[in-house]
C-alpha cells in the first residue's frame, strides 16, 4: 500500500511540474480588446461586403478665391494637437519641409498593399501591438505539448507456414486471430536550459486465440524521459536568443512546429522599437501641426497686410481719379495709381489661397475633411518671450531621448545578441538523453484482484531505464564561422552608424538652436522697419493730399507714396512672418531634443486608458478655446481709417510688445472697398469706411453688382464674395 501511495504521488508531482508555468498569457488585454474592437465596424470579420461601397462621409465642394466664405471656427495649438493624436495623420516625416500632409495613396506589392502611402496616427498606433505579439509567439517554444494516438488492428489469417503451425498445433488452429490497440499519451515540456522532459503513459490491449499466460491482457506503461544538450544550445540565455528550440531526439518533430522569426530578447528589443518608433512618428505628427498651425497664423496676417495695401492702393487711386477730373494730373499718373491697386489685388488674390492651402495642410493633419463647411482659424497668440536654452543640456537630452537614437542604440544591442547566438553554433551538439519506465500487466485495467492492470503499475516492480549521450560534429564549422563573421560585420556596421546618427542629431540640434536667436532678432529687425515704413507711408499719405491741384508736385509725391505703400505691407507681412518662424524654432528645438511630447503634455502608455482620462482632451480644448476667443476679443486692435483731413492713412495701432491673436485682429477688423465703378466715374468721394473681413455685398439674385472689388474672408458673418475687379473706362482727358 505504501509503494502504491509513493508511486501515486510521484506520478501527480511530475505531471503538477511538467505543466506549471504552461498558462497562456494573451498579449491583449480584454480591456484593449474591446478598445480595438470598437475602431472596426459591428461584424467586419464575416461582412464580405463591409467594404464595397465608401466608408468615409461625402465631403463639401472645397473653397476657392472666389467664393472663401464660411463659418469661422476658432481652434487652439492645444485643441490642433490633440484632434490630430485622436484621429490625425503624420505629414512629411522629413525636417526640410515641416508642416505638410502627406497626400500619398498606397500601391500594390504583389502580396498585398505597400502601407507606406497611409501615415494614419490610428493606424501607427497598432503597429506596436502587432510587434509585441510577436513576444508571445517566441515565448511558444517553451510551452508544454501534449500529444496522444489511438489505433486498433485486428488480425484473422490462415495457418499457411511452419512456423505458425508450430505455435498453433497445440491447440489444433486454423486460423490466427488477435484483437490489438494501443494508446498513447505523452506531455513534453520544453525547458529554458534547451532540454525536454517528457511524461508518457501507454496502453497496450490484445485478445488472442493464441496460447498466452495472460489473455485478454492489458500492458499499462508510465515512461519518464529527459535530455539536455550540453554544448549547443545549453543554457538560459542561449534559448532566449534562439528562434526555435532545441528540440527533442527522443520525440522528433514533435516540438518546434512553427518557429519565431527571433528569439525572446530579441523580440522584445524590435517591440521597443517598434514603441520608439511609434513616438518617433508622433513626433512628427506634432512637430507638423505645431507648423501648419502657426503657418496658417501667419498666412492670415499675411493676407491682412495684403488688404490694407490693397485700400490704401484703392485710396491713392480714387484721390487720384478725382485729381483726374479736375484736371490737375495726367491719364498716366491715374494709370499708375490703377497700376498699383491691381498690384495689390494680385497680391491678396495669392495671400487668400495661401490661406485656404495652409488650412488644408492643417485639417489633412488633423484628419477632418477638405471642407465641413467651417473655417479654421488660430486663436492662439504666438509668445514673443526670448528664450536661451543651455547647449549641453540640450545636446544631453537630443542624445538620449531622441527616438531616432534609442532605435539604433537597440538595434546595436540586437547585433551583439545575434554575435552571441552565431558563436554558440561553433559547439558540436552533444546531448544527454535518459528515459526510465513503469510496467506491468493484467487481465483487465481495473478491480480489486491481482488482474488489475493499472493497480499492478502503481506497485512499481518492473522498470526499464536507459541512459546516452549523442554527438553531431560539422567537420569545419565553415559555415558557423562564416556565420560569425558576418555577426561581427553587422555589429560593426551598427555600431559606426548609431556614431553616424548621434553627429547628424547632434548637427540638427545647432541648427534649430542657432535659428532661435536668428529668428528673435530678425523680429526686432522687421518690426522697427515696419514702424520706420509706417511713419514714411504717413508722412508721404500727407505729401501726397498736399500736392492736390499743385501740378507737378504730385507728380513728384506719388511715386514715393505708392513705393511707400509696398514698404510697409511688406515689412508688415515680413513681421509676423517672422514671429511665426521663432515660435516654429521653438517648436524645431523641442523636436529635435526628443522633448516635444513631454513640452506638450503628451504621454504614450500602453493598455485601457484611466479613469481620470475618460474626457476626451479634445473635448477639454474645445471648451477652453471658446473662453480664450471671448477674453481676446474683449480687447481688439485699433483699425484706422483714411482721413483726408487729418492726413491719416489708416494703418492699424499694433502694439510693440506683444503679437495679436487673430480674434483680437480681426474684432473690427475694416473690410476691402466696394466701390462700383460708377462712383469713380463719375469723381464723387465716398468715406471708404467698409472693413476687410467684414464686407457686406448687396443681393442681386446672388449675382454681384458688376465692377465690385473682390471681398476677403469674412472672420464674423457671411457674405457672397466676388472676382469681379473694378471696371476701368478711358476718361476724357480735360
Amino acid at each position: 500500500m505504501t509503494m502504491r501511495i509513493s508511486s501515486s504521488l510521484l506520478v501527480a508531482l511530475a505531471l503538477l511540474g511538467m505543466v506549471s508555468g504552461c498558462k497562456q498569457n494573451l498579449f491583449l488585454a480584454e480591456a484593449d480588446f474591446e478598445h480595438y474592437k470598437n475602431l472596426m465596424p459591428a461584424n467586419l470579420e464575416n461582412d464580405p461586403a463591409a467594404t464595397v461601397a465608401p466608408i468615409t462621409k461625402s465631403m463639401s465642394k472645397p473653397p476657392t478665391v472666389n467664393e472663401p466664405e464660411r463659418k469661422p471656427r476658432y481652434v487652439s495649438l492645444a485643441e490642433c494637437v490633440s484632434t490630430a493624436i485622436e484621429q490625425g495623420t503624420v505629414g512629411i516625416q522629413n525636417p526640410l519641409f515641416p508642416g505638410q500632409a502627406q497626400d500619398f495613396l498606397i500601391n500594390f506589392g504583389g502580396r498585398g498593399i505597400n502601407a507606406a502611402g497611409s501615415d494614419a496616427i490610428r493606424a501607427y498606433a497598432l503597429e506596436p501591438a502587432l510587434v509585441g505579439n510577436e513576444i508571445e509567439k517566441s515565448l511558444s517554444k517553451f510551452d508544454a505539448v501534449w500529444t496522444s494516438s489511438l489505433s486498433w488492428n485486428n488480425t484473422d489469417r490462415p495457418i499457411g507456414t511452419a512456423i505458425d503451425n508450430f505455435v498453433t498445433s497445440s491447440g489444433g488452429l486454423n486460423s490466427i486471430e488477435t484483437l490489438d490497440s494501443a494508446l498513447s499519451s505523452t506531455i513534453l515540456k520544453p525547458l529554458p536550459t534547451g532540454g525536454v522532459a517528457g511524461i508518457t503513459f501507454k496502453t497496450d490491449y490484445q485478445f488472442t486465440n493464441l496460447p498466452a499466460f495472460v489473455n485478454p491482457n492489458y500492458r499499462p506503461a508510465l515512461q519518464f524521459q529527459f535530455e539536455q544538450p550540453l554544448l549547443q544550445g545549453y543554457g538560459v540565455e542561449i534559448n532566449q536568443l534562439r528562434p526555435s528550440h532545441p528540440g527533442s531526439l527522443l520525440n522528433p518533430g514533435v516540438l518546434n512546429a512553427q518557429p519565431a522569426q527571433d528569439g525572446i530578447l530579441i523580440t522584445r528589443i524590435r517591440y521597443d522599437q517598434q514603441r520608439a518608433e511609434f513616438e518617433r512618428n508622433l513626433n512628427y505628427q506634432v512637430l507638423n501641426v505645431e507648423y501648419a498651425y502657426w503657418n496658417l497664423y501667419g498666412a492670415y496676417w499675411t493676407l491682412f497686410a495684403r488688404e490694407q495695401a490693397l485700400r490704401q492702393g484703392f485710396e491713392a487711386w480714387r484721390i487720384s481719379k478725382a485729381r483726374l477730373d479736375a484736371g490737375t494730373i495726367t491719364l498716366a499718373d491715374l494709370a499708375q495709381t490703377r497700376g498699383q491697386y491691381e498690384l495689390f489685388r494680385g497680391q491678396r488674390l495669392s495671400a487668400l489661397d495661401d490661406v485656404l492651402e495652409k488650412e488644408r495642410q492643417l485639417r489633412a493633419l488633423m484628419g477632418m475633411p477638405a471642407e465641413d463647411s467651417t473655417r479654421l482659424v488660430p486663436s492662439d497668440s504666438p509668445t514673443l518671450a526670448k528664450f536661451e536654452p543651455d547647449w549641453d543640456t540640450a545636446l544631453d537630452e537630443a542624445l538620449t531621448l531622441r527616438p531616432e537614437i534609442y532605435i539604433s542604440r537597440q538595434e546595436v544591442k540586437a547585433k551583439q545578441m545575434d554575435l552571441i547566438l552565431a558563436k554558440n553554433a561553433l559547439m558540436p551538439d552533444l546531448r544527454f538523453l535518459s528515459s526510465y519506465d513503469s510496467n506491468s500487466i493484467g487481465s483487465r485495467l481495473d478491480g480489486p484482484d491481482g488482474n488489475n492492470a493499472l493497480r499492478n503499475l502503481a506497485e512499481n516492480r518492473f522498470n526499464n531505464w536507459s541512459l546516452g549521450l549523442r554527438l553531431n560534429v560539422p567537420i569545419g564549422f565553415r559555415s558557423a564561422h562564416a556565420t560569425v563573421r558576418n555577426a561581427r560585420l553587422e555589429l560593426a556596421r551598427h555600431y559606426e552608424i548609431l556614431q553616424d546618427q548621434e553627429l547628424k542629431a547632434g548637427r540638427f540640434l545647432a541648427q534649430s538652436y542657432r535659428k532661435i536667436f536668428t529668428n528673435y532678432e530678425q523680429i526686432r529687425v522687421q518690426r522697427a522697419q515696419r514702424e520706420a515704413f509706417a511713419e514714411q507711408l504717413r508722412i508721404r499719405f500727407q505729401e501726397f493730399l498736399a500736392g492736390k491741384g499743385a501740378g507737378n508736385r504730385t507728380r513728384d509725391t506719388v511715386d514715393i507714396l505708392l513705393e511707400a505703400q509696398r514698404f510697409w505691407a511688406d515689412a508688415l507681412a515680413n513681421e509676423y512672418s517672422s514671429i511665426v518662424q521663432y515660435n516654429i524654432a521653438l517648436a524645431n528645438f523641442e523636436f529635435a531634443k526628443g522633448t516635444i511630447l513631454k513640452h506638450n503634455n503628451i504621454h504614450v502608455s500602453e493598455g485601457a486608458l484611466p479613469g481620470v482620462a475618460q474626457v476626451r482632451a479634445v473635448e477639454h480644448f474645445r471648451e477652453r478655446t471658446k473662453a480664450l476667443v471671448l477674453h481676446e476679443r474683449e480687447n481688439p486692435i485699433i483699425h484706422g481709417v483714411t482721413d483726408e483731413n487729418s492726413g491719416n492713412p489708416g494703418l492699424p495701432q499694433i502694439p510693440k510688445d506683444s503679437a495679436v491673436s487673430l480674434p483680437a485682429l480681426l474684432k473690427d477688423a475694416p473690410a476691402l472697398p466696394t466701390e462700383e465703378t460708377k462712383i469713380m466715374d463719375s469723381g464723387k468721394q465716398t468715406k471708404n469706411d467698409a472693413a476687410p473681413f467684414l464686407e457686406k455685398v448687396p443681393s442681386t439674385n446672388g449675382e454681384l453688382p458688376k465692377g465690385v472689388a473682390p471681398a476677403s474672408i469674412n472672420m464674423n458673418q457671411g457674405a457672397k464674395p466676388s472676382s469681379t475687379g473694378l471696371k476701368f473706362e478711358k476718361p476724357q482727358i480735360p
